[in-house]
């Protein structure tokens, strides 16, 4: 535990932390380091030989600092911390529980999302992600939000794809058979453009097109959705909610529960 601990002592400075993730974009020598942070050069010297006795970063032989191989990886990991540290209010009262480790221990991609603590602009998101889709438009919801059956209809007769995973338990009122008792959606299933899939429970609440992520929210701890969470449009949070809502679009049944079925 001794160089665990030295390895925190050493990310435990903002100055070694900035120089760390200046290395991340690109290798530089030590006086362009001490430029671009506006340190004095004595400074800089004492965190790169610090920084290089933690194996953090290794220096080539054109004088280029570089972060090694260990080093790329512990900033990585670190995101996930800084993720989790910026939004601990909301993590204080809401559970990563039941998301799979896998998709957990990938969490720094996060660091790149906005935090909405607003549940109807959080809705808002979601109907102007689904206006905006041109390819899909996948959703894992414990839920049909009303108003964005319209945004669905427009976007599946311009070719939209969509898919919608939902729990098995779940019993739609009046109001909205009505809406979605519409002959373009019928038509998109039949074309497999509008999929469903079920699921024994939702772990998480996931809104995302092919351009954005436009809601992510995890379940408070009572086991119940808020629907206040997260929006990005970073590449790198698409493609992670993908591989998130692929996995559970996997597990999923395409069999219709009986109390969703038409008499």
């Amino acid at each position: 535990m001794e160089n665990f601990n030295s390895l925190l002592f050493e990310l435990s400075s903002t100055d070694r932390l900035e120089i760390l993730n200046l290395l991340k974009k690109t290798p530089l020598k030590l006086s362009h380091i001490s430029n671009e942070l506006d340190f004095t050069v004595q400074e800089t010297s004492r965190n790169i030989a610090r920084l290089s006795e933690a194996k953090l970063i290794i220096k080539d032989n054109d004088g280029l600092f570089h972060l090694t191989p260990y080093g790329k990886e512990t900033i990585n990991l670190l995101s996930g911390f800084r993720f989790l540290f910026s939004n601990k209010d909301y993590f204080a009262t809401h559970t990563l529980d039941k998301v799979p480790e896998i998709f957990r221990a990938s969490l720094g991609v996060l660091d790149n999302c906005e935090f909405v603590g607003d549940v109807m602009v959080s809705f808002h998101n979601v109907e102007k992600m689904i206006s905006e889709a041109t390819e899909f438009v996948w959703i894992l919801t414990d839920q049909i939000l009303s108003s964005t059956i319209p945004y669905l209809i427009q976007a599946i007769e311009s070719g939209t794809e969509f898919r919608l995973i939902m729990p098995r338990t779940y019993n739609p009122t009046a109001d909205i058979r009505k809406l979605v008792d519409n002959p373009v959606f019928e038509r998109a299933s039949r074309s497999r453009k509008l999929e469903n899939r079920f699921v024994g429970a939702i772990d998480l609440f996931l809104c995302l097109s092919e351009k954005q992520v436009s809601a992510l929210a995890f379940p408070t701890l009572k086991d119940r959705f808020d629907y206040i969470g997260f929006r990005s449009k970073s590449e790198s949070v698409v493609e992670w909610s993908k591989n998130v809502f692929t996995y559970y679009w996997n597990k999923a049944k395409p069999m219709v529960p009986e109390q969703l079925r038409y008499e």
